[in-house]
This record gives structure tokens, C-alpha cells and sequence, in this order.
């Protein structure tokens, strides 16, 4: 596969802009993404983004879609905003009238805690979902919002490993979650989109996610190297194609805590779109990955928001952050689903 660059003077890095950016421009390096069409109207249900932020751009609603949309949102390398990038696409989804299931797969249970959930010891969680083969994906399922629920996690889930391992040698471990939400996917109120906050690693809970999955989202911080990790994690995806999933593949890349106005930004990108664009019309599973528009800026109320229990529409709607949500869910609303293999 092609090797991403280990360092910042690469010659197909473009040089420097002769001036900065304003602040809170987008990067000048434009990312590829699915052309935006018919305008929608944020249903009513939606008060927390307001018109004037929801009118700024057009959108063409995922309608009466054949099965939900699964993404995994999945980078090895922890702190680039998995969590909060699950959190706030699902609530933007919502507010574009989708229904969303969210699956916590980390034994730390940020994203639980992102939706204000605190689970008793006694609750069921995805622990037992995956562990315990008479629990059902509709008993561990929670309500936290119009059109949003959850299957939560607690620090229990970091067992679950254990208590798979006999079956991994069958392939049976690989798949539980999977074989549990297929239930839930053949229901009339399924949900339009899964999405799945997978944990910082590479073990027996990420496998299960990319096994569900359909479409792999990677949050990147524009760092050189969180940029060579990618590498890795594209041969994991692929390993997880050939054995498990053959339908499984890279959607793209979305810009977190992003900085366009940095010169190691603009490298990064530039490095970035070169290697999505080394891969077009290869047999892997990033082909057709794009860098989503646009990138999320580094904002403080994404990183405050969490502590209240809220998403960014909740807590500040006005901020930058919600309004690069915003525009994030209505970017992956209008692309292409992934195609059956």
C-alpha cells in the first residue's frame, strides 16, 4: 500500500500561502467531497439549531433508505475526537429528521457520559449484549432524545474479552454484535443510521465494530503523527474486509480541533489528499474516501459540553463548533451510501 510521509518537507506538500487565512476560515486546501443538492427543511422537532445556522445550507435527506447506514467511528490513536464526533453527527442527524442508534464500544463509556447517562451497576449495557446470549439488543437499547438512543457501555465492557476468547477460534466472537443488532435491522422501526464510537485500539471490541459496520469515518488531528497511524489502521480495515466483512469501507476523514491557518495543517492535508488520491480506482477500502467538509475547528464548548451532559446543540448552538456539526451531518447525509460488495 502507499506509505504516507514521515516528515513535513515532502515534495508534493504546496508551499505556504503568502498571508493566512482569516480566523475561522476553512483550510485552503479544498477536500473532496459529494456535491450538495435539493434544500430540506430542519423539521420543527429540531429547536435547539437555530434557523439561521439550519437555512445556511442545502441538503437532500436519506429517504426511505433500504437498511440503516452503520458507520464506525474509528482511529486507533485516542484524543482526536472519536467520542465527540460521534456524539454531535448523531444529534445533527436528528435535527435532519434521521433516526440514530449510537453503540458505545468503549470501556471507558465517554459517550454514555457525553448523553448524561450513569449506569447502576445492575443496568444492562452492552457488556451484556455481547456476553450473555439471551439478552436481546432491544433490552439494553435507552431513549436520550427525539430520534436518538443509545446501547450504553460501563467499565465492565473491558471484560468482555475474557468472556469471548473460547469463541474466537470458531470466528463466533468476531461477530456477536453483529449477530445481535441483525435482529433490530429487520424491525419497521429500525433506525436510518447506527453509528459506532469504537474504543482506542485495535482488540476484540473494534473487530466486532467493523464487522457490524458498513462505512469507517476516521477522525484526524492534523498531525504528522497521527497521519502515519492512518496507515495502519487502512491495513487493519483491509484485514477486516477480506476475513470478516467483505461490504466494509473507508468513507473518509473528518479535520478535528483543526487549525487551518497553521502551515503544518496545510501539509498534513495536502499529504492526506494525495494518499486518499493514490488509492482511487484500487481494490482496497479507502478508493472512494473522501476528507468530509468541512473540518471541525478547535472550539472550547465541544470540549465543555460533555461535562453537562449535552451535545453542542444542546449546550451552545450559536458556537462554531455546532455549526461545523451542522454542516459535517449534512455533508455524510448527502453522500453516497456504500455499496454491497
Amino acid at each position: 500500500m502507499n506509505e504516507l510521509p514521515m516528515h513535513p518537507n515532502s515534495p508534493n506538500t504546496p508551499a505556504p500561502p503568502d498571508s493566512p487565512p482569516a480566523p475561522g476560515s476553512t483550510q485552503e486546501v479544498t477536500p473532496q467531497v459529494a456535491p450538495q443538492v435539493t434544500q430540506n427543511a430542519v423539521p420543527e422537532v429540531s429547536p435547539a439549531i437555530p434557523p439561521q445556522i439550519s437555512e445556511r445550507m442545502p441538503v437532500q435527506t436519506n429517504v426511505a433508505a433500504a437498511s440503516p447506514r452503520i458507520l464506525a467511528v474509528m482511529n486507533q490513536k485516542g484524543g482526536v475526537g472519536k467520542t465527540t464526533t460521534t456524539a454531535n453527527l448523531a444529534a445533527g442527524l436528528t435535527y435532519l429528521d434521521q433516526k440514530v442508534l449510537v453503540i458505545d464500544m468503549d470501556p471507558q463509556a465517554h459517550l454514555s457520559l457525553h448523553f448524561g447517562l450513569e449506569l447502576a451497576s445492575t443496568d444492562l449495557n452492552l457488556y451484556q449484549l455481547l456476553a450473555e446470549d439471551e439478552v436481546t439488543v432491544q433490552e439494553v437499547i435507552r431513549e436520550v432524545g427525539s430520534n436518538l438512543s443509545i446501547i450504553p457501555a460501563q467499565v465492565n465492557l473491558a471484560g468482555v474479552e475474557a468472556e469471548l476468547a473460547p469463541k474466537v477460534i470458531t470466528g463466533q466472537a468476531q461477530r456477536v454484535l453483529a449477530d445481535k443488532v441483525e435482529a433490530l435491522l429487520q424491525t419497521p422501526d429500525r433506525p436510518d443510521y447506527i453509528i459506532i464510537d469504537c474504543p482506542p485500539s485495535l482488540g476484540l471490541l473494534a473487530i466486532n465494530a467493523l464487522t457490524l459496520a458498513r462505512e469507517v469515518v476516521v477522525p484526524l488531528q492534523a498531525h504528522f503523527l497521527a497521519l502515519q497511524g492512518l496507515s495502519k489502521l487502512f491495513e487493519t480495515i483491509q484485514l477486516i474486509q477480506q476475513g470478516f466483512n467483505p461490504k466494509l469501507r473507508v468513507g473518509g476523514v473528518v479535520l478535528c480541533m483543526h487549525e487551518a491557518n497553521t502551515i503544518l495543517a496545510s501539509e498534513v492535508v495536502a499529504d492526506l489528499m494525495n494518499f486518499l488520491e493514490a488509492g482511487r480506482g484500487q481494490d482496497v477500502p479507502w478508493a472512494d474516501a473522501v476528507i468530509y467538509e468541512p473540518p471541525i475547528r478547535r472550539n472550547i464548548k465541544l470540549a465543555e459540553s460533555p461535562s453537562f451532559g449535552k451535545t453542542i446543540f444542546e449546550y451552545a448552538p450559536h458556537c462554531a463548533g455546532a455549526r461545523d456539526y451542522e454542516r459535517l451531518a449534512k455533508s455524510i447525509l448527502s453522500t453516497p451510501t456504500a455499496s454491497a460488495s
